[in-house]
């Protein structure tokens, strides 16, 4: 089962389309494995948001997944180290821009959605992803469902609370447990939208169950699993099989 994430078309558009909280992100992932009858033999595998949701969702509810993969975003202490870096600050550009509702709107709609293709190869830098930029501009083309996607940005980073103490404990509480499945973390070294050092990347199987395992793959961006698909199928059912 791979879901579109809450709000993102042709999902429903919440009833808060301006307001997508972390919190949110990990009901929703624990509400879809009650909804499909999951049962503990289920894996989880998820990327960017629906990583931040997985952090979460397996910390509060451990008992519904067997095995989880998580790609290119950490948990929420090693996050929280790099977000008041210089070299993250930049990265993370459009945490802030994004803030600017007046007038962002326009702005990364222009021209097809230029803004996104331009992020994008920012983010895997020399990956040519003309066969998926069109299908992600469908699931926010809509003015209601474009919001919505905005709405995860507007939801966490409000500039007024963004790295305060009370923003920080909000966040931990949402998806800041450590985990207890046995866990895969890939991350790549070309990634920028969030960088990853080699130590930080070691330092992710500390926070999870035994067995598990983290590698920063040379040559790949934030989009490694359509940047090289077979690699990092082979590399996660390695690792379910080995778990298994």
């Amino acid at each position: 089962m791979a879901p579109f994430n809450r709000g993102f078309a042709p999902t429903q558009l919440p009833d808060d389309r301006h307001h997508v909280h972390t919190s949110t992100m990990v009901a929703d992932q624990i509400a879809l494995h009650e909804a499909l009858g999951g049962g503990t033999d289920a894996v989880l595998i998820a990327h960017d948001w629906g990583a931040v949701g997985a952090w979460g969702a397996v910390g509060k509810e451990p008992g519904r997944w067997r095995r989880c993969v998580i790609l290119n975003i950490p948990l929420f202490a090693i996050f929280g180290e790099n977000i008041v870096t210089y070299d993250q600050i930049k990265k993370s550009f459009y945490f802030w821009y994004f803030q600017m509702q007046r007038v962002c709107e326009e702005v990364i709609a222009a021209d097809d959605f230029a803004f996104i293709d331009r992020i994008w190869g920012d983010w895997s830098p020399g990956y040519d992803a003309a066969e998926d930029l069109p299908k992600v501009k469908e699931c926010i083309r809509d003015p209601a469902h474009f919001q919505a996607a905005l709405g995860y940005y507007w939801g966490q980073f409000d500039p007024s609370r963004f790295g305060s103490p009370e923003w920080v404990a909000e966040q931990a509480a949402a998806w800041g447990a450590d985990i207890t499945q046995p866990t895969l973390y890939l991350h790549g070294t070309q990634d920028g939208c969030h960088g990853m050092t080699q130590e930080q990347v070691d330092r992710v199987p500390r926070h999870c169950g035994a067995g598990s395992q983290s590698e920063l793959i040379e040559g790949v961006g934030h989009f490694l699993m359509v940047e090289r698909p077979t690699d990092i199928n082979k590399r996660i059912l390695g690792f379910l099989e080995r778990a298994a």
